[in-house]
């Protein structure tokens, strides 16, 4: 038994120490990768020579088919070798378009091929191979901006410089669009490869090159800013939403004092804890369903639709606190809901009616952080709810403890203009994401973005939000007017 132990301890070991070097051996090297990619293009340049058009096809499609499977590796190893390996394949490409296959320029790709491999393999033996520079999509897009400016006043060599330099860069940044949308991984691609052909061509062809390079700066200009919430604007949703909710309990409260009918506190209470748990869980079915979906590509189209509706319920509720900005309608308003149930004699209506007012909030609070949850930190999505839980109690024990009553008018103005610059900022950032998703195009401004208040330098996210500063300034006057006429009268009589 004990030699069978040993025996046993000895295979163990032998197993372990050999673990390694069986796994190393069987995953190839990124070296074997390339000379099998090298014997790949030696194969389609005999095909070429023999202008074999199915041959050249099929070496092609092979060749390509065992890049994808490394090309990650290699970009992350050698940049100058990736962005070499992928221009020849460019080449190719654009032989293969042609009708019939051009065995010529299919000829001269598999040779391009075949010199990349040599001397990024001699770059990876002798250690010289560098990794591609951390970039950004700005960054790039700087360089792309430079080579159009240079093409426009005639300096094809700076040009062709700049977009050589953006190709470069581009390995550091394609994995994030590519994460957004493979639409547009794919044309930033396409049309790079395509504006640096049409720079080396010879004559140089102006007109694709400035096309493609055009067709870049659109597509990538989405990309280059970043947009974000912070903690004030997380609070300031808590803390607007929560107000409007405790009005309303207090409000109840309230009437059922002043018409006798105190003992029946318990059902507002009840149907505003309900309206909370309520309110909870939609945040969680929501949030489910908001994680589903993002692990896939349409992350960027669900952020900009959530944020839209988010915006129009924000512009719905403006009107809807504007309308209530009297003490006198706000009384009305109460009274005529609280009324209506006591009138029932169903106590279960009362409750009804605080479970509804609260929920409202709730719920419409679930869809505001929706749509804030990608574009901000979870630092301060947390020191925002923790500032506005803590406002919003210190606010609840003044009004229910203390009896202290918020002056109305003035809450209801603020909340408003609160309100209207989130719905804003929702506005633009949510066409912002479905830009960036490739629903909506995007014409680049020459403009600073600001992302903290949701601009951003597009035509297409910044002029509806002119107009609504417009109707803002619009309505403004108009209650201003109406205000002036109310108080033309009572002064007369006066």
């Amino acid at each position: 038994m004990v030699r069978l132990h040993r025996l046993l301890m000895f295979l163990i070991v032998v197993l372990v120490c050999s673990f390694p070097f069986s796994v190393s051996a069987q995953t190839p090297s990124i070296a074997d990768r390339l000379r099998a990619l090298a014997h790949e293009a030696d194969e389609g340049a005999t095909a070429a020579r023999a202008a074999d058009a199915a041959a050249i096809q099929h070496t092609f499609d092979e060749a390509h088919k065992g890049w994808e499977l490394f090309e990650d590796d290699l970009r992350d190893k050698d940049a100058v070798g990736y962005t070499a390996i992928e221009r020849a394949f460019d080449t190719l490409k654009e032989a293969l378009a042609a009708k019939p296959i051009d065995a010529q320029m299919a000829l001269t790709g598999f040779q391009q091929l075949d010199l990349a491999i040599d001397e990024t393999i001699g770059r990876i033996t002798d250690g010289t191979a560098t990794a591609a520079p951390v970039s950004s999509p700005s960054a790039v897009l700087t360089m792309l901006n430079n080579a159009s400016e240079a093409l426009s006043s005639g300096n094809t060599a700076i040009a062709l410089q700049h977009a050589e330099t953006a190709q470069v860069a581009w390995p550091s940044i394609e994995g994030a669009i590519a994460t957004k949308s493979q639409a547009d991984y794919h044309a930033i691609e396409d049309d790079l490869s395509a504006a640096i052909a049409a720079l080396k061509a010879s004559p140089v062809d102006q007109a694709k090159a400035s096309a493609a390079l055009e067709r870049l700066r659109t597509t990538l200009s989405p990309y280059t800013v970043t947009q974000s919430y912070n903690m004030f604007d997380v609070a300031a949703i808590l803390l607007r939403e929560g107000l409007e909710a405790l009005l309303v309990i207090v409000a109840l409260l309230s009437f059922l004092r002043r018409s006798g009918n105190s003992d029946k506190r318990v059902w507002i209470w009840g149907g505003g804890i309900l309206g909370i748990l309520a309110s909870i869980a939609v945040a969680f079915i929501l949030q489910a369903i908001f994680s589903s979906a993002s692990a896939g590509q349409n992350r960027e189209l669900i952020e900009g639709v959530t944020g839209l509706v988010a915006a129009a319920m924000l512009f719905y509720v403006s009107y809807w606190l504007h309308s209530n900005a009297s003490m006198h309608a706000w009384k009305r308003f109460i009274d005529e809901r609280t009324t209506q149930a006591l009138a029932r004699g169903s106590m279960i209506g009362l409750a009804l009616l605080s479970f509804l007012a609260v929920f409202r909030e709730g719920a419409e609070t679930a869809v505001f952080y929706l749509g804030m949850a990608p574009s901000i930190s979870s630092s301060d999505l947390l020191a925002g709810l923790g500032l506005g839980i803590v406002t919003l109690t210190i606010a609840a024990v003044l009004m229910l403890v203390a009896g202290v009553k918020l002056p109305l008018r003035l809450f209801f103005r603020v909340a408003a203009l609160l309100v209207y610059y989130l719905g804003f900022k929702f506005v633009g950032t949510g066409i912002h994401s479905l830009q960036v998703a490739g629903m909506l195009p995007a014409s680049p401004i020459e403009m600073p973005a600001i992302p903290q208040i949701g601009i951003f330098p597009t035509w297409e996210s910044l002029l509806p939000q002119i107009l609504l500063i417009t109707a803002a300034v619009i309505i403004f006057l108009y209650l201003r007017g109406q205000e002036r006429k109310l108080r033309g009268p009572s002064m007369a009589a006066g």
